[in-house]
């Protein structure tokens, strides 16, 4: 029994970790996100470090591309799919209840593709976005990027979709990226375009062809 003022001590007559640190709290658990924590989702992962706040970086499954994934998205083995060994379909997606809108990102990774198509698959996917405008371009991590943008209401409110096309310079490589915002269910939300691209923006620019 000690007396009144002095710490309790361990028997070998040390003092408690607690007690030197002035409080008995236990440490607080790193919250990981879903990501993480999602066993499929998971084997994803590069790390389980984030590379910056609020994101992992992913990797599919054919090694072929990486891509930063926010830390609370999570992948289906249902939205998940490999074709031939040389090309996989990706994607994940991410619930705001808060907010009361989810997005989801999805990917098509090709391998290989045919020398001097790259036209044809910009054309096909022009169409598949139901876009009528001119694609901008940049260049990002060796690769060539042809992109736009939309947005529009459907039956549940605002809809933003950001789009590209990738393609490697050095290899016969190439990855589409389709980025949605959307309000879940009947819920009013708000959607703003430049938050959202910034956003998107983030995400395609993190691509890398490997």
């Amino acid at each position: 029994m000690t007396n009144e003022g002095e710490n309790p001590q361990q028997p070998n007559g040390e003092e408690t970790p607690n007690d030197q640190n002035g409080n008995n709290e236990e440490p607080l658990e790193q919250d990981l996100g879903q990501a993480a924590e999602d066993e499929f989702t998971r084997e994803f992962l590069v790390s389980t470090e984030e590379e910056e706040e609020g994101f992992y970086r992913m990797r599919g499954e054919l090694g072929g591309f990486e891509m930063l994934i926010p830390k609370d998205a999570l992948i289906s083995d249902l939205l998940h799919a490999i074709e031939n060994q040389k090309g996989e379909t990706l994607i994940y997606t991410m619930n705001n209840d808060l907010e009361k809108k989810q997005h989801d990102v999805q990917v098509m990774y090709m391998g290989q593709y045919p020398e001097g198509t790259e036209h044809n698959y910009l054309n096909v996917f022009k169409r598949e976005m139901g876009f009528d405008g001119d694609f901008s371009y940049t260049e990002i991590n060796d690769l060539e990027a042809h992109y736009g943008s939309l947005e529009y209401v459907d039956d549940y409110g605002p809809v933003i979709k950001y789009f590209g096309y990738l393609f490697s310079k050095e290899k016969d490589q190439a990855i589409s990226f389709v980025f949605g915002a959307f309000c879940q269910g009947e819920e009013e939300c708000v959607i703003d375009l430049e938050e959202e691209s910034k956003l998107a923006e983030k995400i395609m620019n993190s691509i890398r062809l490997k």
